[in-house]
C-alpha cells in the first residue's frame, strides 16, 4: 500500500465527511469549519492509500506563531497502516517551513494511541486539563453584573499573566490550548474574548461553533460575578452549553463550578507539546 499525502481541495469534502463519520461515534464538526480551516494559516492535510482518501488533519497557526494540530482523523481500515504518521510527517516540515517556535495539540488522557503517535514525533507530555460544561437552558437567569471588553493588548497582559499558574500556562477556547504570552492575549483581545470590571475579569469565547457553545479559559477576583456575567452572556445569544477548562490540581475550581450546577466532562485532557 502506497501513502501519500496533498492539500484538501473543496471536492474532497465527501470523502473526508464519510472518514469522520467513520473515524469516530460523534462530534462530527469538519463540515461547519470547513470555511476557518480552510482560510487559517497551515494545511488541512490529506492522508491517501493508493489514492484513496483515508485521513486528514489540520495545522494551524496560532497567534503567537505556534503550530496546533488537530482534527486528525483516519478511517478504522486504514489505522495503524501509516497514514497517521505520514500526515505528522508533513506536520513536521510545515512547522520547519512556517518557522513555527512551538508546537502543540491536545487528546484524552486515556487516548494511549494518539498520545504515542505524537511521542513518536517528538512530542512530550504537558499539563493535563479537567473540563466541566454547564447546560445553559437548565441554568437560572442570574442577576449579572456589567463587565466590558478590554481593548487593549498591555491592559490583557496585566490582567491574564498572574493566572498563569492557576490556568496551567494554557488558556482552552474550543479544547484549543493557547500559551499565556503577550500575542496570545493580543489576538483573545482582537476577538473580543477578554472582558472585565473593578471586581473580576473574565476569559470567554468560541474559535469555531459559536452558536454551539462558550469556553470559558479564566476567571478571576469575583468568580461568581465573572460566571453570571458568563451565564448571562451565553443566554442572550442563545448559547445553549458553556465549557471550562482548568487543572485537575484546582480542587476549588472544581467546587466551585459543581455548586453553580456545572458536570464533568467525559474525560480529562493531556496537552502534547514540544
Amino acid at each position: 500500500m502506497q501513502i501519500t499525502t496533498r492539500a484538501f481541495q473543496i471536492e474532497d469534502l465527501p470523502a473526508c465527511l464519510q472518514v469522520e463519520a467513520e473515524a469516530v461515534p460523534s462530534n462530527h464538526y469538519f463540515k461547519d469549519v470547513l470555511d476557518y480551516f480552510t482560510t487559517t494559516k497551515g494545511e488541512l492535510t490529506l492522508g491517501l492509500a493508493d489514492g484513496q482518501i483515508a485521513g486528514f488533519g489540520k495545522l494551524t497557526v496560532l497567534f503567537d506563531g505556534s503550530a496546533w494540530l488537530e482534527l486528525l482523523r483516519v478511517a478504522p481500515q486504514f489505522q495503524r497502516k501509516g497514514v497517521g504518521a505520514h500526515i505528522y510527517k508533513r506536520y513536521m516540515a510545515q512547522i520547519q517551513e512556517l518557522n513555527c517556535p512551538g508546537a502543540a495539540m491536545y487528546t484524552g488522557v486515556r487516548n494511549v494511541a494518539s498520545a504515542a503517535l505524537a511521542e513518536k514525533n517528538g512530542f512530550r507530555r504537558g499539563q493535563e486539563f479537567r473540563g466541566m460544561s454547564l447546560d445553559v437552558s437548565a441554568a437560572p437567569a442570574p442577576a449579572a453584573a456589567e463587565m466590558s471588553l478590554v481593548q487593549d493588548k498591555e491592559r490583557a497582559c496585566r490582567l491574564l499573566d498572574p493566572l498563569a499558574e492557576q490556568c496551567g500556562g494554557r488558556l482552552s477556547i474550543n479544547h484549543t490550548f493557547y500559551r499565556m504570552n503577550e500575542s496570545t492575549y493580543g489576538g483573545f483581545v482582537s476577538n473580543g474574548w477578554v472582558f472585565e470590571n473593578p471586581d473580576s475579569a473574565l476569559v470567554m469565547g468560541a474559535r469555531f461553533q459559536p452558536a454551539k457553545a462558550l469556553y470559558i479559559a479564566a476567571l478571576a477576583g469575583d468568580k461568581q460575578q465573572a460566571l453570571n456575567f458568563a451565564v448571562a452572556q451565553a443566554k442572550s445569544r442563545g448559547v445553549p452549553k458553556i465549557t471550562a477548562h482548568f487543572p485537575p490540581a484546582d480542587s476549588a475550581m472544581e467546587e466551585f463550578y459543581r455548586q453553580n450546577g456545572f458536570t464533568l466532562d467525559p474525560s480529562d485532557d493531556v496537552v502534547m507539546e514540544r
